[in-house]
């Protein structure tokens, strides 16, 4: 049974990094176009990425300073539990 489960799991890997390659190639394929205009523009993409970016590092910070802070309440309650 756990040799058919690793077998599985390694046959999927593999699958998801073909799929992934073929997207990678189709992009690239679509994106340097034929002749001199580009058949493809990136300007949404590249926007949609931008602004993830940042709406992760708000997250990020938001979930270190909920963390700071209640480090901070364990380190006062037990210099006040002593």
């Amino acid at each position: 049974m756990k040799l058919f489960q690793k077998a599985s799991d390694v046959v999927l890997r593999a699958s998801v990094g073909l799929a992934l390659a073929g997207a990678s190639v189709a992009a690239f394929a679509q994106s340097t176009g034929t002749g001199t205009s580009q058949a493809f523009s990136d300007t949404a993409i590249v926007a949609s990425i931008n602004s993830v970016g940042s709406d992760l590092i708000d997250v990020g910070g938001a979930v270190l300073g909920i963390v700071t802070v209640a480090w901070g309440f364990k380190v006062v309650k037990g210099f006040l539990g002593r």
